[in-house]
């Protein structure tokens, strides 16, 4: 039996274009791409370029600033600066709610904000976050989510509060949202995962024995697996989609053959497992919105098989003689090959939902092994 792997820099390609892709997106999306010179405002008006150590210290009140990486970094307190910024980021002085005469400190103000409303980060063990309106700075607290929907005052984006969070990207994307928004559309959590169950009809082709033609099984069994995907668009309706699909695999077929002058009589039988891990890229479209959504999708999957019983009982006919013989069946240790998805999405709250599916895989081996299937798919995404 012939093995031959592909060469570990080509699955490393595979896998970086990809990752490649998402951080673009991912560094686009927060405005986070180092570009421009620190710089501090002190009084209102006074500008001075060079480096800002780190985000705020001592309670979110001192910055360290040097003029020139050479010269000594010098402190700096709330009471003397108004804004600076570090790399991309922007912290500005702010009175947030403390007490009754409040507190100033250094905020950062996140980026792609809604012209009208602004959200602020206070750098603490557990960050806390205020968003500011026409009606000032106040803290989003626990039921942040309903005075949120009070000061977006925009049923569309109701869908998308109820899976909005707490922390950087989640109220930035919402932000985003609400300044582009123009009709509604199906809002999905950035990432997301789909146990599934199954089932799968398969075709099996594999080489004769002691011959140039080729035979065919067929066979259906349940199978299990499990995807994660995560959304590479601001629009959420483009995503890359990795997991693990296991079927199973057990049937037998006769198969009559000629060899030379003689006459085969064949019983195949076939017992083994697939393990797949297929990645592909899928495309979404809103049949209704929050409600119902169709995927396709398009990838490439490797397969490892797992043998457990390969062979046939063979009859050779030779004039008036019969030969009756157990023969083992060679197959190869890896398949690869292309796999297509369709799929409808039922949403429920929170988009958790209920996902029916199918996914055809056509794998080929080093030799001349070849698998087929359509696997059928009930799962829950969440």
């Amino acid at each position: 039996m012939k093995v031959r792997s592909l060469p570990r820099f080509f699955w490393y390609s595979k896998l970086s274009i990809p990752l490649l892709f998402i951080l673009f997106l991912t560094l686009d999306a927060f405005g986070q791409v180092p570009a421009k010179k620190d710089y501090i405002v002190v009084a209102d008006s006074a500008l001075s370029q060079g480096f800002v150590r780190d985000i705020p210290s001592e309670g979110n009140t001192v910055v360290y600033f040097a003029k020139s990486k050479r010269s000594e970094h010098r402190k700096f307190t709330v009471a003397d600066v108004t804004e600076f910024r570090l790399s991309e980021r922007m912290f500005y002085k702010k009175l947030i709610p403390q007490g009754v005469a409040g507190r100033f400190v250094f905020l950062e103000k996140l980026p792609h904000s809604s012209p009208n409303l602004v959200f602020w980060k206070l750098h603490e063990e557990s960050p806390k976050y205020y968003i500011e309106s026409s009606e000032g700075l106040e803290l989003l607290d626990e039921s942040f989510r309903g005075r949120l929907s009070e000061l977006f005052d925009n049923p569309m984006l109701d869908p998308l509060l109820d899976i909005t969070r707490r922390n950087d990207f989640s109220l930035v994307y919402l932000s985003r949202t609400a300044a582009t928004i123009k009709k509604p559309r199906t809002f999905t959590k950035l990432f997301a995962i789909a146990p599934h169950l199954g089932y799968t009809s398969q075709i099996v082709r594999f080489a004769l024995p002691d011959s140039n033609e080729k035979g065919k099984v067929t066979g259906s069994s349940p199978s299990i697996g499990i995807d994660g995907e995560v959304f590479l668009t601001f629009k959420r309706n483009i995503s890359l989609m990795a997991g693990v699909l296991w079927t199973q695999f057990d049937s037998q077929v006769f198969i009559q053959y000629p060899r030379s002058q003689t006459r085969i009589d064949s019983d195949f039988f076939l017992d083994f497992s697939l393990l797949q891990i297929p990645a592909m890229f899928r495309y979404y479209i809103d049949l209704s919105p929050n409600k119902l959504r169709m995927h396709i999708g398009a990838g490439y999957t490797h397969a490892k098989p797992s043998y457990d019983r390969l062979g046939a009982y063979q009859a050779v006919f030779e004039g008036t003689t019969i030969v009756t013989s157990t023969r083992e069946l060679e197959m190869d240790d890896s398949f690869s090959g292309v796999t297509l998805g369709l799929g409808i999405e039922k949403y429920f709250r929170k988009q958790r939902a209920l996902v029916f599916g199918l996914r055809h895989f056509n794998v080929k081996g080093q030799e001349d092994g070849l698998v087929q299937g359509l696997d059928f798919q009930l799962g829950y995404k969440f």
